[in-house]
């Protein structure tokens, strides 16, 4: 056989095969699902705002999420902090003594790791608590301290725009 008749006679094979295919009633051994996706659907509810009609009534507000009106759930102190250009805004807290608070810390600095660790004036780890590793808001819940000053610090980042003073009185 010469090779255009060659040619000729595997591209005639081939199409039948195709051919075939195409006209096959028997499902494809596979099929293509895409992942689901990672990324939550953005909520279009006001922050603060009831559930919408429809929500199992008393849901509960997410883990780690802080009362709306700014007061810990239990009635007491809640202290707000926020993480910003690696800069924490404020750099000065007060809580009463001998009672538990709270922190809500808000992180606003994309893919940079920050949290609010409570320290005494010698640099001793009194509380240490959770990293955010990206922009979010988690509260702490900080354990009663007796009055005095403290440091609250970022361990990520221990430098002066990191570090504030918590005044416990």
């Amino acid at each position: 056989m010469r090779p255009s008749r060659l040619a000729a006679a595997g591209g005639a094979v081939l199409l039948s095969f195709a051919v075939a295919a195409c006209g096959s009633s028997q499902a494809p051994g596979w099929t293509y699902q895409p992942a689901a996706s990672v990324t939550p659907a953005p909520s279009v509810a006001a922050s603060g705002s009831a559930p919408a009609s429809g929500a199992p009534s008393g849901s509960a507000a997410p883990s780690g999420s802080a009362p709306a009106s700014g007061q810990p759930s239990g009635g007491g102190t809640a202290l707000n902090v926020v993480a910003l250009n690696i800069a924490f805004e404020p750099l000065e807290l007060q809580a009463p003594a001998d009672t538990p608070f709270q922190i809500n810390f808000d992180s606003q600095d994309a893919a940079i790791p920050h949290d609010v660790d409570i320290r005494g004036t010698d640099g001793a780890v009194i509380d240490d608590n959770e990293l955010l590793t990206n922009v979010g808001q988690v509260t702490y819940d900080v354990p009663a301290l007796a009055a005095g000053e403290y440091v609250f610090i970022c361990s990520v980042h221990p430098i002066p725009a990191m570090t504030g003073t918590l005044t416990v009185q």
